[in-house]
């Protein structure tokens, strides 16, 4: 990772701003670099997570379950999804201007797991897309 600061692109805070307004249940939403390094976080009021410590604890889950789909699915990771009784969070390689990174979304438990899963993996499409 150079010092250099990735730039948040507008097409990049178009796809956050959207999928908060299309989905008013989504409380987080964070895009890193897979080693760690926060590019752009949205929190709602009530669920403040710090960027670089919510970067390093997705690049550190990614990185997980890239090993763990590897080695004992021998396939490629995807999704991972976190439960708990007050929603869940999804984490979801893409790439961003070049840069292998992951996207992060935590949704209240009143958004469908599979609509959080459409949400977030159409979000990575997206992101991958965006061109420098």
């Amino acid at each position: 990772m150079s010092d250099k600061t990735i730039p948040v692109k507008p097409e990049l805070l178009d796809e956050i701003k959207r999928l908060c307004e299309e989905n008013r249940e989504i409380a987080l939403i964070s895009l890193c670099t897979t080693d760690g390094f926060s590019i752009k976080s949205f929190a709602t009021r009530e669920l403040s997570a710090e960027a670089d410590k919510l970067a390093a604890m997705s690049s550190t889950i990614s990185a997980l379950s890239e090993s763990a789909a590897q080695q004992v699915l021998k396939g490629e990771f995807n999704v991972t999804i976190v439960e708990s009784g007050e929603g869940n969070m999804l984490f979801v390689r893409t790439s961003y201007l070049g840069l292998p990174c992951v996207v992060t979304v935590a949704a209240r438990v009143n958004l469908s797991l599979a609509k959080a899963r459409f949400a977030t993996k159409r979000m990575a499409e997206v992101i991958q897309k965006i061109e420098a």
